[in-house]
């Protein structure tokens, strides 16, 4: 199956706009994936894209911020500042989300997050957080605005490591595991082969994007928090 749905989900689409969010390890190709999506604009479903990395930083520099090519360099945060850092990126998304992501979907935009808050939840040495603040992490997650559609590009480590090598193999698999295991639980959640091409891939995202749009549809909107089903 290229396509597999996981989890609830619910959507309400009465307007044209749609915001998504891209999860999965690193080298499984979200952002090829998003910049061909930005490209093809979904056959011009769209009156443009907007795109945000892991938060919306609201009141931020929105120039392109460079990549992260050593994601497990750096050492945890303190406590204090760890704490801080949670609070501060949950008012960031709900702050991004009345100011930056609601009018873009107002305005019939594809708003993509290429990450977002539950992949805290998968990599917190990212992230640089205490190992003791990993339920607070998930609370965090849960308060946040929740996409209309979360997509896991799913892979074999083995593929993965082909595209980048910055993590070990061993934990490549680990993410690719907890990714999956995370979106068993997750509204919403679909993941998508992404042991393709990136053209496959990609056509296969704005088939599933067109789908919700011409699809009625009831339940979640962008202000459901994003959390576990029972």
């Amino acid at each position: 199956m290229i396509i597999r749905w996981i989890g609830r989900a619910d959507f309400k689409s009465k307007r044209r706009g749609l915001w998504i969010a891209l999860l999965g390890p690193d080298g499984v190709g979200k952002s090829a994936v998003i910049e061909r999506l930005e490209m093809s604009n979904c056959d011009g479903q769209f009156g443009g894209s907007a795109r945000f990395h892991f938060r919306p930083r609201f009141g931020c520099d929105a120039r392109e911020r460079s990549p992260v090519t050593q994601p497990h360099a750096q050492v945890p945060r303190g406590m204090l500042i760890s704490i801080f850092k949670l609070l501060y990126w949950l008012a960031d998304c709900w702050l991004g989300y009345f100011f930056l992501v609601l009018p873009a979907i107002r305005r019939s935009r594809l708003v993509v997050f290429d990450r977002y808050l539950p992949d805290l939840l998968v990599d917190p040495v990212r992230y640089r957080l205490q190992p003791s603040l990993m339920n607070l992490a998930g609370a965090i997650a849960r308060l946040a605005p929740r996409p209309d559609l979360c997509i896991l590009l799913d892979a074999p480590a083995s593929s993965i490591q082909r595209r980048k090598q910055e993590l070990s193999p061993a934990e490549t698999e680990r993410q690719r595991a907890a990714y999956l295991q995370m979106f068993e639980h997750l509204p919403g959640g679909l993941a998508i082969d992404a042991d393709r091409s990136i053209e496959q891939v990609a056509q296969n995202v704005a088939a599933v994007i067109l789908h919700m749009l011409q699809s009625p549809a009831s339940g979640a909107t962008g202000l459901s928090p994003c959390q576990p089903t029972d």
